[in-house]
């Protein structure tokens, strides 16, 4: 559906739907993950968690931001492509959401100057999620089952 959206087929409207199932499905496969692992072997590993996210995306990330500047650097104006470099850093650290925030990127905006990394920008969000999803997971199951003495999904879903 995003695809479709950005490809201008008629009819075809937003693609956010498309978006927030993915967010959706990948929340509760990450989750069920986090949790099997829980069960499994009483604690959640967050720096092998973090490893493996780390393993899956960073070299994708970082050959689509190298080409992305690489190209940047020949086509744009210097206080340009200074902006974009700034994008393709915060892209890299996970948090060029924020700067799209700050900037007002109007993500829908006809016409105006698109970020040819404005789509980073649900990457970042995923990310941030994951850096507090686990922590919160692990806090719960450790006060859901010190304290209330529930079960370990009885404290996830705390």
């Amino acid at each position: 559906m995003i695809l479709l959206y950005h490809a201008d087929v008629p009819g075809v409207t937003g693609g956010y739907v498309a978006l927030d199932l993915f967010f959706v499905m990948s929340g509760f496969l990450i989750t069920g993950l986090l949790i099997s692992e829980i069960e499994r072997t009483g604690r959640l590993r967050i720096g092998q968690f973090f490893a493996r996210r780390i393993r899956r995306l960073v070299p994708a990330l970082t050959v689509m931001l190298v080409v992305v500047a690489v190209v940047a650097r020949r086509i744009l104006a210097p206080v340009e492509f200074e902006n974009l470099a700034k994008e393709v850093l915060l892209a890299n650290l996970y948090v060029v959401n924020w700067k799209f925030v700050g900037d007002s990127i109007d993500y829908m905006a006809n016409g105006a100057f698109a970020s040819p990394i404005q789509h980073a920008w649900s990457l970042a969000v995923e990310e941030q999620f994951y850096l507090v999803w686990p922590l919160l997971l692990t806090a719960a199951v450790l006060v859901g089952r010190s304290r209330l003495r529930c079960s370990m999904r009885g404290a996830a879903a705390l």
